[in-house]
């Protein structure tokens, strides 16, 4: 078995000081991880041992208000159904009393004990009981919580078969293949590791990665991605990348980096709940001893101070909240949106500026040569061929598109390369001087590109002008409905940036009907367009795919990564669009906006309910039950809010 499926015990960056009152509940929101194995889940005997138990102690309490029987008979049939309702409390309260921690069950059995003392042993039996009953449910929500989440472990194939270099077939560990390699993948197993198709035919099941939910078929040189299923036939592909970098890979490292990126809300619920504690444990004692000393009414209002104690317990804040983050990024996932964070699901709801870049973002990525205009004393090859070696060691879309239409280059010719930012490119070629870029380029070259307007390469030898190139990028399908449904979403500003010259920026914004663009940027000028609209108030997202995007992304105050981009811009995004289907951007916005309005509703339902139980039971107004309503109820309710959460849509 493949060591990179089933050893995760990678370095987790959360905070576990969000554990301030030691309790049960806080150990949970610590431990909720994603990627963490379930080490401490209750086994299938035990579940059933609790169940009996938990049955038991309701019939004895039951039987403890019968008529029929003493008062001696009653007290045994509520010591009888704490004990055995508290089995789990009752040793774990002692090791708490024992590491001298302030947690929840040591509070619920100082309420047991100290009911049982004044002679309320229905109450302590029945705080008992409620208290079992809250906790089975809770791990019942937060246990699907996590192996929704953890499904994402599924996605990974261990092992792949290869084709050697003597036409055999080798079983080896997927963390094995090497770039190049002859994959073969035979009918309903996954990708390995992200291919390239060598054949027509077939099709793949991608709805894990990203989210589509009808196959794919498959075209010879398409890419696919790793963790997507084959349908019928099998497939010979080419491995494009390693385990590591692999799309499975890189949804299993992002998501299980996205604990140490806790949101402000969840921030703030540690600092909350660190201070709130002993604040609340010190207000407790003063309430049992001041009003005592002044009435004499010990047994009272001891009894108060503990309906207050138990009540203030902040478990269901200090649970809810990181659960609701991991649930929110885990039903972002079914969709095919990676967020690498709690905070980022904050930024993404607040977003009201987004911006994108034009190539391979709304537009295709692979270019294609619309028209060559060659300039006095030039034909058609010759711009080709200048720009075909101009381009050869360009990492921009429009030098591979140039690229690609020339064929082969003749590297020997080629010397003194030097590529200019986005702008162009410098280099010797047979000999001569030949620049390559922009029309902006070319005049800050020297080069005078005459009437020829409108198009993206441009290229001269020894100063004199060769041609120029008009190349165009697909429409992507889903760039029109995405820039619809970001304006009908209420977002402020949805602009294109690009460093096309205005009239190809004009015709993209047109045809996805954006009301704003800016054309003939430089990287530097985007990230400073950026850093504008950031100083004056607004939260920005911006989209792209390339290494010329990577600061654009690092800038804005959510980074949105291309699935098909390259590596660094899918290192800088904090959210990465597996299917690079841009119209999902709608979609997480949307889903993010819901996560925080369910998250938001979590801290105001138990702020107000424990404010509401703490104030009557100081006054004597509310019953020990409700405390532990207060509680556990109020951690049962808002974590199955936040379990909704997985399915986002």
């Amino acid at each position: 078995m493949s060591e990179h499926n089933h050893n995760h015990e990678h370095e987790h960056e959360y905070c576990h000081d969000s554990c301030a009152c030691g309790c049960e509940h806080c150990e949970k929101a610590a431990k909720l991880e994603l990627g963490e194995e379930h080490e401490h889940e209750e086994s299938g005997p035990k579940k059933a041992v609790g169940i009996v138990f938990t049955v038991a102690s309701l019939i004895l309490l039951i039987m403890g208000f019968l008529p029929f029987f003493g008062e001696n008979i009653k007290l045994a049939f509520f010591i009888l159904s704490t004990l055995l309702s508290g089995y789990e409390l009752i040793p774990e309260a002692l090791e708490e009393l024992k590491n001298r921690e302030l947690g929840e069950n040591l509070l619920m059995l100082v309420a047991i004990v100290s009911a049982f003392a004044i002679g309320e042993g229905a109450e302590g039996a029945a705080v008992s009981l409620f208290f079992r009953i809250g906790e089975s449910v809770e791990d019942y929500a937060v246990e699907r919580s996590k192996k929704s989440i953890e499904k994402l472990y599924e996605i990974t194939a261990d092992n792949a078969s290869i084709i050697d270099a003597n036409g055999n077939i080798i079983q080896i560990d997927s963390d094995n293949i090497k770039i190049g390699d002859t994959v073969l993948v035979a009918p309903f197993e996954k990708i390995p590791v992200d291919c390239e198709a060598l054949f027509d035919g077939g099709s793949v099941d991608t709805s894990a990665i990203t989210g589509e939910s009808v196959p794919v078929e498959v075209t010879a040189g398409m890419k696919l991605l790793s963790g997507s299923i084959n349908g019928s036939t099998a497939l010979k592909l080419k491995a494009a990348e390693v385990y590591e970098n692999s799309a499975a890979a890189r949804i299993i490292k992002t998501v299980e980096q996205s604990s140490a990126n806790k949101g402000n809300a969840d921030k703030f619920i540690t600092r909350f709940a660190r201070i709130y504690t002993p604040v609340v444990v010190s207000a407790a004692v003063l309430l049992a001893i001041i009003p005592s000393l002044v009435t004499h009414d010990w047994i009272t209002y001891i009894h108060r101070a503990l309906i207050f104690l138990v009540a203030s317990c902040p478990c269901a804040l200090v649970l809810s909240v990181p659960l609701g983050f991991f649930a929110a990024i885990g039903g972002q996932s079914k969709n095919g949106v990676i967020v690498k964070g709690g905070r980022f699901i904050e930024a993404l709801a607040n977003v009201n500026a987004v911006l994108f870049d034009k190539t391979g973002t709304l537009t295709d990525s692979d270019f294609e040569i619309e028209e060559i205009i060659p300039a006095e004393n030039y034909g058609e090859n010759d711009v080709m061929r200048y720009a075909a070696h101009a381009e050869s060691y360009s990492t921009h879309p429009l030098g591979f598109a140039v690229k690609k239409a020339y064929g082969d280059v003749d590297e020997s010719k080629i010397s003194d390369f030097e590529e200019i930012g986005s702008n162009g490119v410098k280099l010797k070629y047979g000999g001569e001087a030949v620049v390559c870029g922009s029309a902006k380029f070319m005049a800050a070259n020297g080069v005078d590109v005459g009437n020829i307007d409108g198009a993206q390469i441009y290229v001269a030898a020894d100063g004199k002008l060769v041609g120029a190139i008009r190349l165009a990028g697909r429409l992507r399908e889903q760039s029109k409905s995405a820039v619809e449904g970001l304006y009908n979403s209420g977002i402020d500003k949805v602009v294109m940036l690009t460093g096309d010259n205005e009239k190809a920026a004009e015709a993209v914004a047109a045809k996805c009907g954006l009301k704003e663009y800016k054309a003939g940027l430089l990287p530097e000028q985007k990230t400073e367009y950026l850093e504008q609209l950031k100083s004056e108030g607004y939260v920005t997202a911006f989209v792209g795919d390339g290494i010329n995007d990577t600061p654009s992304l690092a800038e804005a105050d959510v980074g949105i990564a291309m699935g098909s981009g390259t590596a660094a811009a899918l290192e800088s995004g904090d959210v990465v669009l597996m299917n690079s289907n841009v119209g999902n951007i709608v979609k997480a916005v949307r889903s993010a906006r819901r996560s925080m309005r369910v998250i938001k509703s979590n801290i105001i339902i138990a702020i107000a309910v424990k404010i509401a139980v703490i104030v009557l039971g100081a006054l004597g107004l509310a019953p020990m039950w409700a405390a532990v309503f207060a509680d556990v109820g109020v951690c049962i309710i808002c974590v199955i809010n936040s379990t909704r959460l997985l399915f986002n849509k």
